[in-house]
């Protein structure tokens, strides 16, 4: 069995991916940051190595990466993603770049097959068409900063050093174990409740993409990893969708008549009037392709929300 680690395995998307890749008979192991909840992983924790090291710590995290001598490393951890809790300057600079530069090294010290880092549709900022690989980026908060760094390092090291990296590029992943807070578990959460959601607007958009068809995305990469080392892929739908027109899909899905309240919840950044992935560069060279479409997106989502709310 190859050994995968994955960094931020206890967090949504990171999640996914550990059961994703332990039903494909991977020997798993997760690396998180002390201290954090592991409530995603607690019915598969015999299943897995679990390590806790801060990786924007060098003397931390090398150690580590020695014992276990992963081949496969998805790397997820990040901070500063969700803007209206996570505004610590310094473990945004930390946990992105650092941690990001500090990962890479120690693996290289030790050799891999495949070295997946996550970066961010926030790196690209404001455009007024779909989102390409090659566009210049201009982020527009410090996260997206610090994630365009951290995927130039990545980029670089590939080419620098011959290193088998690929960087992902996710734009609006949602499905299970997402934050309660954000917006399609909110909208979920009140509809199946009988509650009218608070949102801030309905004509805020973005390019909404099933955590399934992200998680395949990678498991691809990791497989062709010999063709596309040293490549930039955005993860999308390839399509925009306003807030009104998930809300009136998850309406119809949960059988609700109760309407949103706009208006009550402030945007935490400037919301743009595009945000839409170009999906055609990770199509051509890795052959993927999203597979659900909103609808079968929202329906797995709120059937795994169901069964998880407390009765």
């Amino acid at each position: 069995m190859k050994k995968v680690l994955i960094t931020g395995g206890a967090g949504f998307i990171g999640a996914n991916a550990v059961r994703a890749f332990l039903a494909m008979g991977y020997e798993m192991h997760v690396l998180e940051y002390p201290g954090c909840d592991l409530w995603r992983l607690e019915d598969i924790k015999g299943q897995i190595g679990i390590h806790m090291a801060d990786i924007a710590k060098y003397e931390e995290g090398e150690p580590l990466i020695q014992s276990i001598r992963p081949e496969i490393i998805l790397h997820f951890a990040a901070y500063g993603a969700y803007q209206g809790t996570q505004q610590d300057i310094q473990k945004t600079i930390d946990t992105n770049l650092l941690g990001t530069i500090n990962l890479v090294r120690a693996c290289q010290r030790v050799g891999f097959k495949a070295f997946i880092h996550t970066g961010s549709s926030s790196e690209y900022g404001i455009k007024e068409k779909p989102m390409k690989e090659t566009d210049v980026l201009e982020a527009g908060n410090l996260y997206g900063m610090t994630k365009a760094a951290a995927t130039l390092y990545c980029q670089n090291a590939a080419k620098k050093d011959d290193l088998p990296i690929v960087v992902m590029r996710p734009f609006a992943v949602y499905g299970p174990f997402e934050e309660q807070t954000r917006l399609i578990p909110t909208l979920i959460t009140s509809y199946l409740k009988g509650e009218s959601p608070n949102v801030s607007s309905p004509d805020s958009v973005r390019d909404f993409v099933f955590v399934g068809d992200l998680i395949k995305a990678y498991e691809v990469a990791v497989e062709r990893i010999p063709e596309v080392k040293g490549e930039i892929f955005n993860v999308g739908s390839g399509s925009e969708y306003t807030i009104q027109q998930v809300i009136d899909t998850m309406k119809r899905l949960t059988n609700s008549r109760v309407d949103p309240v706009y208006g009550e919840v402030k945007p935490n950044q400037e919301e743009p009037a595009h945000w839409v992935a170009d999906v055609s560069k990770a199509k051509d060279l890795l052959g993927w392709q999203p597979a659900y479409t909103m609808e079968q997106g929202l329906e797995k989502t709120i059937s795994w929300f169901r069964k998880s709310l407390p009765s």
